[in-house]
């Protein structure tokens, strides 16, 4: 069965009423990012407090590890920060952190990437590559990279980044790259699954527990969780379902 993860807004005034929400509605993980608007920062120190006491022990906390807005190329200034903030984000509870990083090529940074997955397998936190992933040439290979490197998760839409293309044009991608993957790791397909397409998405897709449905803004009434779509979006993600592409 595929897991749920909801992103939210650490900038939200209902941001302790959203985590009850999605708790109580039984998603297996929350994804905390500040500044949504610029795609998701890193998370104050004080909010991810908060987040962590509101949060249920059986349902994962991760939280954006993204020093500035902008690109994904960083200095090491940026890097150095960032890995700072991993050691903050352990120390305040999350459960796992989410970043990425590439050259200027838009080739992976394997070498920062290496090291910030060390360092979360010795904070026992799980790791996961954000979208900066769909800026890569290659993706079969990338995924390969971060098997290697101790890479947990990748969130992808399996179109290019910022194309701002929908999620249903990315599913043969998407699909080629499940079966490269063979469950080595746990592929996150985010960046507009909404209820209305999440039957045909998921056809796409073989079910089971390394494959996760990523969810925002499809979820939300103003600021605030729906609790209606949620559950809506529980209910389909949780369905027993027939893939087309296995």
């Amino acid at each position: 069965m595929a897991q749920l993860e909801i992103c939210l807004s650490s900038d939200s005034d209902y941001l302790v009423q959203n985590i009850a929400k999605v708790c109580a509605a039984g998603a297996d993980s929350i994804e905390l990012c500040s500044q949504m608007a610029e795609q998701g920062l890193s998370v104050p120190a004080a909010v991810l407090r908060q987040a962590r006491q509101a949060c249920r022990a059986d349902t994962k906390l991760r939280v954006m590890i993204r020093s500035r807005a902008g690109d994904f190329v960083y200095s090491p200034a940026e890097k150095q920060l960032m890995l700072q903030q991993i050691n903050q984000a352990a120390e305040l509870g999350a459960d796992g952190v989410v970043l990425g990083a590439v050259l200027p090529d838009n080739q992976l940074d394997q070498h920062f990437m290496q090291t910030a997955a060390e360092l979360c397998k010795r904070l026992t936190l799980d790791c996961t590559m954000h979208r900066a992933f769909d800026l890569c040439q290659n993706s079969a290979a990338t995924l390969d990279l971060l098997v290697m490197l101790g890479v947990k998760r990748v969130l992808s839409n399996g179109t290019p980044w910022l194309s701002g293309l929908p999620i249903s044009a990315g599913m043969a991608e998407l699909a080629a790259l499940q079966r490269h993957n063979q469950q080595r790791l746990t592929l996150v397909a985010g960046g507009g699954v909404t209820a209305d397409n999440l039957p045909f998405l998921r056809r796409q897709l073989a079910d089971g527990p390394q494959l996760c449905w990523h969810l925002y803004s499809a979820v939300l009434t103003g600021q605030q969780i729906d609790a209606q779509k949620l559950q809506t979006v529980r209910r389909l993600v949780k369905a027993v379902v027939a893939s087309e592409h296995v």
